[in-house]
């Protein structure tokens, strides 16, 4: 039987509607360049995928990565994340900045013995070595974590996604929001500086879309986190957005809302909730 889902204690609609007059967070801390693409280029064989991207993401700036279906938004997040080799160009990253991954959600092999706790913790001994014991890439700063230590960073990041009432529920047993609040506190156990999001809203029904966009609005206004979102999914993450990446014809864009040629952009009730982003594209170009 699948536990109830809890009672998610949303950010107010009014602090949604500050975002939506102030696009640049009031940072508490300097702000400071994460991450900067310079003249990147990928290419397989003789087709190029595209080229001359060059735009960088600072401290608190929520990046919406769009374009149409084969434009290369994926490959260009994997290529951040140095699984895809550059053809040209380059990726620097600030030193010492924490890079949180949420991938696409596809469905968990029922079979699979894994709670959302369980998932969670991958987030801190996926790249350890001993079991958890050392961490060449020094996980949270620390070459050791007691168990201890690694259940309160644990229990913070499922809290923070609201996720604690069925977080020790089997995975498969989970709805899609649910499990996508498991895999947003995996990106967020190690506090990360900068998190990566590769279409988080996809198939998630307009409740579920609602609360991720609210968990990250909280990460972005409290922590000050950089997000690097793909998403089609704009009207549930207008609010946020600082800065536009659009990807179109082997080029990208970069700039704010004003990119896409769409008079409601600004008002979420007249938004259809997916965009056509090509005919925008091609719009913007006309």
């Amino acid at each position: 039987m699948k536990p109830a889902s809890p009672r998610f204690e949303p950010i107010s609609p009014s602090a949604l509607a500050h975002l939506q007059h102030e696009p640049s967070v009031r940072l508490t801390k300097p702000y400071q360049v994460l991450l900067t693409v310079n003249d990147a280029k990928m290419q397989f064989g003789e087709r190029v995928l595209w080229e001359a991207v060059n735009f960088s993401i600072g401290t608190g700036e929520f990046v919406a990565l769009l374009g149409a279906n084969g434009t290369g938004k994926t490959t260009l997040l994997q290529s951040l994340l140095r699984l895809v080799p550059l053809s040209a160009g380059q990726v620097m990253r600030t030193p010492h900045t924490r890079i949180g991954y949420v991938p696409q959600l596809k469905n968990f092999d029922p079979k699979l013995p894994i709670r959302g706790r369980d998932l969670v913790r991958l987030g801190l001994d996926g790249k350890n070595l001993l079991f958890g014991w050392i961490d060449p890439h020094k996980t949270l700063g620390r070459y050791w974590m007691s168990t201890k230590q690694k259940n309160y960073h644990i229990d913070k990041a499922i809290d923070e996604v609201g996720g604690r009432a069925f977080s020790d529920a089997p995975l498969n047993m989970l709805s899609g929001g649910e499990q996508q609040r498991m895999r947003i506190a995996q990106a967020l156990v190690s506090e990360p500086d900068l998190l990566l999001m590769d279409e988080p809203l996809l198939s998630l029904d307009v409740a579920s879309q609602q609360v991720v966009s609210e968990i990250l609005a909280h990460r972005k206004q409290t922590h000050h986190t950089a997000i690097l979102m793909i998403s089609h999914e704009l009207e549930p993450i207008i609010p946020l957005i600082d800065k536009v990446v659009l990807l179109a014809h082997q080029r990208a864009q970069v700039g704010d809302l004003s990119l896409l040629p769409m008079s409601s952009l600004y008002n979420p009730s007249m938004l259809s909730s997916r965009v056509d982003l090509q005919n925008a594209v091609d719009t913007s170009e006309s």
